[in-house]
């Protein structure tokens, strides 16, 4: 909603492979081009490429950071809202990079998403080259469902660790009953 609620904003979604971005949130049922298919069809969003654009001005860049090095082609972004997808596949170093560049310089923002934006939302399963820094950073340091204060060195916003797991979600398993 951040991108219909406050205009002119820059939502970046990430995943570590070009591959996987596309196939979980471009394609399907479920991805990008079908939820929006009528706002395309009304001119009131536009995908072109890796962007899709909304007719206030507010733009979710798809991106990826596959090798070390991808994470400085963000290196002057200011990013009003960061969503990572399986953040387990990232490496620490990628995580804080972007995490620094999470502000909002002139962006008129409504008093009611005030407490919204800037934002960083992560979401991810165990396993994978970032579990550790990971579960150090976000499950260890506090209690599930707690909001705290992150430190400066670690960024300032506020934490919170919200579990899931696959009772939470019971479309999923009435759809596919193989699921887990």
């Amino acid at each position: 909603f951040t991108a219909l609620a406050v205009p002119g904003s820059q939502i970046y979604l990430f995943r570590r492979h070009l591959p996987d971005l596309i196939k979980n949130h471009m394609e399907g049922p479920a991805g990008f081009r079908a939820l929006l298919a009528d706002w395309v069809k009304n001119k009131a969003v536009s995908i072109v490429e890796d962007e899709i654009r909304f007719w206030n001005g507010s733009k979710i860049y798809l991106c990826h950071c596959q090798d070390e090095s991808d994470r400085f082609k963000y290196q002057g972004s200011e990013i009003h809202l960061l969503l990572i997808d399986e953040l387990t596949t990232f490496s620490e170093p990628i995580y804080t990079f972007l995490r620094g560049r999470v502000r909002c310089v002139g962006l008129s923002i409504p008093p009611e998403y005030k407490h919204l934006v800037p934002r960083i939302i992560c979401g991810s399963n165990p396993g994978g080259v970032g579990h550790l820094w990971v579960k150090r950073t976000f499950i260890d340091f506090s209690e599930p469902l707690k909001v705290w204060q992150a430190s400066e060195e670690e960024g300032g916003l506020t934490r919170q660790f919200i579990p899931a797991k696959l009772e939470d979600n019971p479309s999923l398993v009435n759809e596919d009953p193989t699921y887990e």
